[in-house]
């Protein structure tokens, strides 16, 4: 089974949190990635240790993403 209604979704999140980002929203590009994250776009049945090193680079970059953007949110009510 294709997971296209997951891949779209995934897509749109990640389109929109990348328009937060050029408007300089930290906080809804910070919801949008993070939402993006919960639509695993490849296939969400298979294991994390079966999907290939290109996948998990993709998640694990989009996470760190989430997370530098966290900081920065967190950061930039103290500059």
């Amino acid at each position: 089974m294709k997971n296209t209604f997951g891949r779209g979704l995934h897509l749109l999140f990640v389109c929109i949190g990348v328009f937060f980002i050029v408007r300089n929203d930290w906080g809804q590009a910070l919801l949008y990635f993070g939402l993006g994250l919960a639509f695993d776009p490849f296939a969400p049945a298979q294991k994390w240790n079966d999907k290939p090193l290109w996948q998990k680079t993709v998640l694990l970059s989009e996470l760190t993403l989430v997370l530098v953007l966290g900081v920065l949110l967190f950061f930039s009510s103290y500059f």
